[in-house]
């Protein structure tokens, strides 16, 4: 018999998830600290009940079953209730969800939801969030852009840099297009693209890049060819 399978929503409406969240840090939902006064009084309160007086006269064996009875029924009811998933749970997940698009779909770090508000974003070239793909307040764009490929710089852009209100003399790990790491062997370098300032404007270029190679294959250069052949 197969397993039906289950698909999880990989994103959580950020209206949802604060309401949320609001609720389970609630400080009325966590009890610090017990008051040791409260407690031994419940107790003492439990042991006088008539229940508890009953009890005591029934043979030895029979205060036994009924305690371990009463404790698996307890425990039965807490596993049910109690929650499997941690509180902490739908918090990392939506924060995840927000690095992926940070890392995978091109959205500049500033422009996460958790980072700004819709009202203070202003335009940043190659963000594909949805504030940049709509906007209109910008008006040369294409200037912009074509300053940025003038560069002609994998790791410092001035222009990108002032659209982002990063003026440092080392831009941070989320202002740069390309960031380099030492490996091992000692001598070998391998990159990572962090943020590219010119998404989606050579998109014809690299059209193929998702086709079926077999359908559109991709050519290489002699000179790459001679290179790694």
């Amino acid at each position: 018999m197969e397993r039906k399978k289950r698909r999880f929503k990989r994103t959580i409406k950020p209206e949802q998830f604060k309401e949320d969240v609001k609720k389970q840090m609630n400080i009325d939902n966590f009890k610090v600290c017990e008051d040791q006064f409260e407690k031994e009084t419940r107790i003492a309160i439990s042991k006088c009940s008539p229940l508890s007086l009953r009890i005591k006269t029934l043979p030895r064996e029979l205060q036994a079953n009924i305690f371990i009875i009463t404790m698996q029924n307890y425990w039965k009811e807490m596993t049910l209730k109690t929650p499997l998933r941690p509180i902490w749970y739908d918090s990392l997940s939506y924060m995840e969800n927000q690095k992926r698009k940070a890392i995978f779909e091109n959205v500049h770090f500033m422009h996460l939801e958790c980072n700004t508000l819709e009202h203070l974003k202003s335009w940043i070239p190659g963000c594909q969030c949805d504030f940049c793909l709509n906007d209109t307040t910008v008006k040369n764009k294409q200037e912009i852009y074509n300053r940025i490929y003038d560069t002609g710089s994998e790791f410092v852009c001035q222009e990108f840099q002032e659209r982002t209100h990063c003026y440092d003399l080392m831009p941070n790990f989320w202002n740069v297009y390309m960031m380099l790491y030492m490996g091992t062997p000692l001598g070998t370098v391998s990159k990572m693209k962090v943020f590219d300032p010119l998404k989606n404007q050579f998109g014809d270029e690299f059209s193929k890049i998702n086709e079926c190679p077999i359908e559109s294959p991709i050519y290489f250069s002699e000179e790459i060819v001679s290179q790694y052949h």
